[in-house]
């Protein structure tokens, strides 16, 4: 329901904003000075509800939670919930982009493990990194390693091997799907085919609009990670552990258990994870931070009301953009990844978030004495598929 409303709201786009009267308060500022054919124009309303309703669709839409694990006491803003994997992907996109690549190589190392189990999809293997199987005999979630255990998830007959559950019948428990996903995906590259239009066309873009690119960019990454997790499952599979067990065959790849890297299996936690992992993460994190903060960097020569503005704009863009790195390199030069990652985020840290505030008063703050051309949009734009 709330992917249908964000869908809904999306289609109201800022390029399709009627022009408001005359007599509307400043912010709906009149922009027939800075447009010649008003079907070309829109609003600074416009702008900031468009972009808004874009960075909200992208902490909303592209989180994917694990199921909710009431058994093992996780709080609602545990990041495991959907709440906290929101917090995270407002306040650290990059952060949240590790996280969607960790649960991404754990469901591929699952896939490879049963691969030759005849129907088993990567859905499933996203399913098992949810908790979605529970035992409740256990009391927890499935072990990846003991899938064959259990003939409600595999079937075995003879040298055969099959998924019991069809990939269908887990998307069937999804609360999004493959076309909904396209939808937002499809105004995630329309709001950056605009962006990139207005570049190319010299037109100013404002400074808000620079800073929903780069939650846009980052939105796409994990979309593409998450493509194949089911969406917002509330409850798990009950499955029963069979009894005696029976001896694995090497055709189904058993033999090699699945590294295990963090405690009951839930890819997700930050705890207990092996240096080699956590490494990967780390590069990850790097990367989607440059990527974020260099977009943040693309309003470098934008107008702002004050000198000191944009002073503090460079300053701050580029520390989000080189703090990342900064991590990385200092946790890889140390030698010890696990001793020293806490040292460097903790000097690190208060700074970034010092940064961070600061991007996002200017954002907003320099919308007080936009330039004409702000309010100018591509003649061509009209012509593209689009929603609004």
């Amino acid at each position: 329901m709330a992917t249908a409303l964000v869908n809904l709201l999306l289609a109201h786009n800022v390029y399709s904003a009627p022009i408001p009267p005359h007599n509307m308060t400043s912010f709906l500022q009149n922009v027939s000075d800075g447009c010649n054919d008003l079907r070309n124009c829109r609003t600074m309303w416009g702008i900031v509800y468009s972009c808004l309703l874009t960075v909200f669709a992208c902490i909303w839409t592209a989180v994917h939670p694990n199921l909710p694990k009431h058994y093992r006491g996780d709080g609602f803003l545990s990041i495991t919930s959907r709440v906290g994997l929101m917090i995270v992907s407002l306040l650290s996109p990059e952060g949240f982009l590790a996280l969607a690549w960790r649960q991404f190589l754990w469901s591929w190392r699952i896939s490879e493990k049963y691969k030759m189990v005849e129907g088993w999809a990567l859905t499933h293997s996203y399913f098992v990194t949810m908790g979605g199987f529970f035992d409740p005999s256990k009391g927890g979630a499935v072990d990846p390693n003991d899938l064959q255990r259990y003939p409600s998830i595999i079937e075995k007959t003879g040298n055969t091997r099959k998924a019991t559950i069809t990939k269908m019948e887990i998307l069937d428990r999804s609360k999004g799907d493959a076309f909904s996903k396209f939808l937002i995906v499809l105004q995630l590259l329309w709001f950056i085919t605009q962006y990139v239009g207005r570049w190319a066309r010299h037109l100013h873009r404002s400074q808000l609009e620079a800073m929903t690119l780069a939650y846009a960019a980052l939105s796409l990454f994990v979309y593409v990670l998450w493509w194949h997790k089911p969406v917002n499952i509330r409850f798990p599979i009950h499955v029963t552990e069979e009894s005696p067990s029976v001896p694995p065959t090497s055709e189904t790849n058993v033999d090699q258990p699945i590294p295990k890297t963090e405690t009951d299996a839930d890819p997700m936690s930050l705890v207990e994870v092996s240096e080699p992992e956590l490494r990967e993460s780390l590069f990850i994190f790097a990367a989607a931070g440059m990527i974020f903060g260099g977009i943040h960097c693309l309003a470098w020569s934008f107008p702002f009301p004050t000198h000191k503005e944009m002073i503090l704009w460079r300053v701050a863009a580029i520390y989000i953009t080189v703090a990342p790195i900064v991590i990385m390199l200092g946790n890889l030069v140390a030698g010890h990844v696990l001793a020293t990652s806490g040292v460097v985020i903790v000097l690190i840290l208060p700074v970034y978030v010092a940064a961070r505030v600061i991007l996002l008063v200017l954002t907003f703050s320099s919308l007080r004495s936009p330039p004409p051309d702000l309010y100018q949009t591509p003649s061509w734009s009209s012509f593209l598929p689009h929603f609004g």
